[in-house]
């Protein structure tokens, strides 16, 4: 295996691709890898052309890069855009951050009176074979629980699916996030609705036997932070996590699962006055069709943000003898 020196170069024949500092290091390498896991299961299941498209997915990657501090901006990519695809989700779930805060934001300018509630909705797990029936009932309710008096408080919504695994129950937790915009009225108890009512809402909806577990706060800036922004990271999550898709010694029938149960899905929607909004400033795109390489609004031109200097283009290509990226 071809080792980097501590400098990350390999041999002289290019560096190793490093992306952000610290904390804020982008995780090419680490979606990368966990992308051909998806396609050996896609394999192991008989879907050879998901497996192949996965396989591909990611191997180059363009960028323009500053020659004095390496800063980066991606440019082109050969993304797959498989909905199970970890490096597809990843770059996903940055643009519906990205997307949501350009709406919440043209929402504040047009509505600057609105304050946001976010609503999560749950109840018990269920076992892989009921995956597919659960999450047609739960957006079943969640349509239902749109139309019901107590929603009128909202002018308009966000709703998003996740689903979990638990590790040691092999069950699945499918649920919702919500973001609702809300009138000044529901904070001073005209039309509010308490958490109580919440839980016998949800409880009605999906006629179960038994108070499902909900949550509900109001949406607020943290640590002198835009409350909006923090609205739209908390809804731009992955709807699934690496962790559990590939997760033991089942990742085949995750995989399985989890391509069967969420065939034609809806993940996330807009709803009410915020639907009209996003349809002025992020218009939808069919997920395959979408760019994932352009997932937020930066641009910082022809020159590095922080120094100035002209950015060049540089290509990374994924080297599977040394399992990194190489450029």
């Amino acid at each position: 295996m071809i080792v980097p020196d501590d400098s990350g170069v390999v041999n002289g024949g290019g560096e190793v691709l490093v992306d952000g500092t610290g904390r804020h290091r982008r995780p090419w390498r680490e979606k990368r890898l966990a992308a051909e896991q998806v396609a050996a299961a896609y394999d192991a299941i008989g879907k050879p052309r998901k497996a192949a498209r996965c396989r591909d997915c990611g191997t180059v990657l363009v960028f323009d890069e500053c020659p004095v501090d390496a800063q980066k901006k991606l440019k082109h990519a050969n993304f797959c855009r498989q909905r199970l695809c970890p490096m597809c989700a990843w770059r996903r779930s940055l643009k519906w951050a990205a997307e949501a805060s350009k709406v919440l934001h043209a929402a504040a300018a047009e509505h600057p009176e609105w304050g946001y509630v976010m609503l999560t909705l749950t109840q018990r797990n269920v076992p892989g074979g009921d995956l597919t029936a659960e999450i047609s009932r739960i957006l079943r309710g969640w349509d239902k629980l749109t139309h019901r008096k107590e929603f009128g408080a909202a002018a308009g919504w966000l709703r998003v699916l996740e689903i979990t695994h638990n590790d040691r129950t092999e069950e699945w937790h499918p649920h919702i996030h919500a973001l609702l915009a809300v009138t000044p009225e529901y904070f001073r108890g005209r039309g509010y609705v308490s958490h109580a009512r919440w839980v016998a809402l949800w409880r009605a909806v999906l006629r179960l036997d038994y108070d499902p577990s909900v949550e509900v706060h109001r949406v607020k800036a943290r640590h002198n932070g835009d409350a909006l922004d923090a609205a739209a990271r908390e809804v731009g999550k992955y709807t699934i996590k690496d962790s559990d898709l590939l997760g033991g010694k089942d990742s085949n029938e995750r995989v399985d699962i989890l391509d069967r149960a969420l065939k034609g899905r809806r993940l996330i929607a807009w709803g009410g006055g915020l639907r009209e909004i996003a349809r002025q400033v992020a218009p939808e795109v069919p997920e395959a069709e979408q760019d994932l390489v352009h997932v937020t609004e930066e641009d910082h031109g022809p020159q590095c943000p922080v120094c100035g200097t002209e950015m060049r283009e540089r290509v990374y290509r994924w080297i599977d003898s040394l399992r990194n990226y190489l450029g």
